[in-house]
């Protein structure tokens, strides 16, 4: 009997399925945080717009919503970086993701209201 192993992806490839989000996000490095573009996420890994661009093999923070996860950034080209989780998403992450996707204006909404009624109770900067 022969066990066929799948095919490994080119550093950087895809190896499961993304969604993509194209929402506001901020990364955090050694010494600063920075506001970025998650154009796309799967449960190991993302790929943003953000400028500069971090070195490959930076260890990041990727924040998005209430999600907060630790990666490194595996490429990158002009304003784009590949991010590779240290541990892949949850399901329910995943689940979450997908419906921001599908629910684009009222996930809108909502963070636009919980921002206003933050800073209505004392909670904005």
């Amino acid at each position: 009997m022969t066990i066929h192993n799948p095919p490994r992806p080119a550093l950087g490839g895809r190896l499961f399925n993304r969604l993509r989000l194209g929402a506001a996000a901020s990364l955090e490095l050694i010494h600063q945080r920075r506001a970025c573009l998650l154009d796309d996420i799967s449960s190991t890994g993302a790929r943003l717009r953000i400028d500069p661009a971090p070195a490959n093999g930076a260890m990041v923070l990727l924040h998005f919503h209430e999600l907060k996860v630790y990666a490194r950034v595996i490429w990158s080209k002009s304003n784009e970086v590949g991010l590779q989780f240290e541990q892949p998403l949850a399901l329910e992450d995943m689940q979450g993701m997908l419906w921001i996707t599908n629910n684009r204006d009222l996930y809108e909404r909502i963070c636009r209201d919980g921002h206003a009624q933050d800073w209505a109770d004392g909670f904005g900067a």
